[in-house]
């Protein structure tokens, strides 16, 4: 694997190891690195075989990081395969695919070069119906149920982020609770249709003909709403709803003496994870050398540098921050709605089954 070592973090990597760039690169001609398992996002290997000595633990955040980087924790190595906030220290960069191209059992070895040139990202696909041309919609995303069988490839299962309102639309129009529909944050589409179905937004109902041309609007009553459309309307159920600021948790996966905690919501918010700023300091200690764990929708990690953030459907499916709570399922929807700028709630209850920190 071709790598360019002039990462971010590769000087306080060289001043940490106590040796030169020149005298690093001969080093690591000769180490083999062996592919444990995948993990994180999707296609992401942990490699083992980086030399004990030139460990470092994670950074105190997250922050963005470019498809093809080099990075550590700890005293394992690995590859990001694609555009993705990460906390590892970033020492080089390659423009080999890594995207799904590592596999448990492989053995890399690494072969410094001076310079590499990177790909861009492939562009997002523009979203496409097989109802409606879409005229407009920035903050949609088409999604369907769950799919466990990605998480082999660390890739997360999804699904809609508040998937009581979205099986609420889907029969509303007719359709099975976990059929594919549009989510909308902070607004709707703005769709031409090209056939008669019936439609469901934020409660409504209404019945539209092929050529019809429609903006749907604000989301109403929290941050993201669902777009349903089917050929007859069904069951309309009219529901109510408490407060999405005060969220019910659990504590754990790891052993740690937490209690109610408020924090207010930053704009660093998607289907990945909301980050979320406490409004008082949390007086735990995280240990520098943490292994990465398993991860779900509604895990909560506490970061070093104090943050919290709150897993969405489409989370790292591993992650090697303290996870100090795990939201409880049926309160995970209020996690969806949660807007920048809010003030919200955890409220924690006596978990079991606790993993020692």
């Amino acid at each position: 694997m071709p790598v360019a070592f002039a990462g971010a973090d590769l000087d306080e990597f060289l001043a940490r190891t106590n040796q030169t760039r020149e005298q690093f690169l001969s080093r690591v001609r000769g180490i083999t690195l062996t592919a444990r398992y995948l993990g994180f996002r999707g296609g992401f290997a942990y490699l083992d075989g980086w030399p004990a000595e030139w460990a470092m633990p994670r950074r105190s955040t997250s922050r963005p990081v470019a498809r093809g980087s080099f990075a550590i924790a700890g005293s394992v190595a690995g590859f990001y395969p694609i555009d993705t906030p990460g906390g590892w220290n970033l020492l080089g960069l390659t423009d080999a695919n890594v995207e799904h191209a590592i596999a448990p059992g492989d053995e890399i070895v690494i072969e410094p070069v001076d310079e590499v040139h990177v790909a861009p990202a492939p562009k997002k696909a523009p979203l496409q119906l097989d109802y409606a041309d879409v005229l407009s919609a920035p903050l949609a995303t088409l999604v369907g149920a769950p799919d466990w069988s990605r998480i082999d490839r660390g890739v997360a299962p999804g699904g809609p982020f508040d998937d009581a309102a979205a099986a609420l639309a889907n029969r509303a129009v007719g359709n099975p609770s976990d059929a594919p529909l549009l989510e909308c944050a902070m607004s709707g589409p703005r769709l031409r249709f090209r056939r008669d179905c019936v439609v469901a937004w934020c409660n409504q109902v209404r019945g539209v003909r092929a050529g019809d041309e429609i903006a749907f609007g604000r989301v109403t009553d929290g941050l993201r709403g669902y777009l349903a459309v089917g050929n007859r309307k069904g069951v309309v159920t009219e529901f109510a709803r408490e407060d999405h600021r005060v969220i019910r948790a659990m504590r754990g996966p790891h052993d740690v003496e937490i209690g109610t905690i408020d924090c207010e919501v930053t704009p660093s918010i998607d289907r990945v994870g909301i980050r979320l700023r406490p409004m008082r300091p949390i007086d735990v200690k995280i240990p520098a050398d943490l292994k990465s764990f398993g991860m779900q929708c509604g895990t909560v990690q506490l970061h070093p540098d104090g943050s919290l953030v709150a897993m969405g459907p489409d989370h790292p499916v591993t992650g090697g921050y303290l996870q100090v709570l795990t939201v409880l399922s049926d309160e995970r929807w209020k996690l969806a709605q949660l807007a920048p700028g809010e003030r919200m709630r955890f409220v924690v209850n006596q978990a079991h089954g606790l993993i020692g920190s």
